[in-house]
């Protein structure tokens, strides 16, 4: 079962409203936030990092950057580095770009910026670069269940 299944079959099983989105393919946030017809606060970008060598999902709107030593001071973590693109397919099955911020489908943990979730909804690339999803944010946090913080 390929990513975009699986977060498919998610949402399903727990009854979650989304939006699927087929468009051409995007490689960047802002064109992807132009494509989909959203705002680049709103798009969730997902990274694939090293926390201390463990392999974690970093989600922060595509309008911000992570602020790398504000993460480590917030999870205390000494190192934390950005994956190889190599790594990122090795760990996700799919191609940089494309990750979905939707940890249990990719067997990652989940620390999201707080900032994105002052939107209502937000817009992610769901296992490919044609293909997005639009869902509340709310049931975002409800059904991830991830580690909010501050580090845009």
């Amino acid at each position: 079962m390929d990513v975009f299944e699986k977060i498919k079959q998610l949402f399903d099983q727990a009854n979650i409203e989304y939006q699927v989105i087929d468009h051409e393919p995007v490689l960047t946030c802002q064109y992807a936030a132009k494509i989909r017809g959203t705002r680049p606060e709103q798009g969730a970008k997902a990274l694939v990092c090293f926390a201390d060598k463990q392999p974690i999902l970093i989600v922060l709107p595509c309008s911000s950057r992570l602020d790398f030593k504000a993460f480590k001071n917030w999870q205390q973590v000494k190192d934390l580095r950005m994956a190889t693109p190599e790594e990122v397919k090795d760990l996700t099955g799919v191609k940089v770009g494309a990750v979905p911020p939707i940890g249990p489908a990719i067997g990652l943990p989940v620390f999201v910026d707080e900032k994105l979730m002052q939107e209502p909804k937000i817009c992610f690339n769901a296992g490919m670069h044609t293909r997005s999803i639009l869902m509340g944010s709310q049931d975002y946090l409800g059904i991830i269940k991830p580690t909010i913080g501050n580090f845009t």
